[in-house]
This record gives structure tokens, sequence and C-alpha cells, in this order.
């Protein structure tokens, strides 16, 4: 069986289609997804973060006194 999308897995089980059990199996394997999406993500935030140099810092203007 693959997997629902949430809103597919949610009404599935509210029409009969999926017992309780696999409802939630169907909810983790989602959940397990976003979990490996997010991470990667991360890790490629982090490495864009070190790749990225400061910007450069400009001294504050002269006031003619």
């Amino acid at each position: 069986m693959g997997t629902y999308g949430l809103k597919g897995a949610i009404q599935a089980w509210d029409m009969g289609k999926l017992t309780t059990e696999q409802a939630i199996g169907q909810i983790l394997l989602l959940l397990t997804e976003l979990h490996e999406r997010i991470t990667a993500l991360e890790k490629e935030a982090r490495a864009q973060t070190k790749r990225t140099p400061p910007p450069p810092t400009t001294p504050p203007p002269q006031i003619a006194a």
C-alpha cells in the first residue's frame, strides 16, 4: 500500500477504508518523510551560512568639526 497524503489518510480513516492502526501507520510514514526533509533543509541552511561571507563593515561617517 502506498502512502496517502495527510488529508487522504484522515479521509480514508473517516470513511472506514483504513483501520485506526493503518491511519496511524500512514501518519507515521508522513511524519518520517517530513522529518527527513526538514533535516536536509537545516543541513543545507547551515552549509549555506558557512559559505556566505559576512557583509563588509563600513566605518561610521565622519562628522566635520
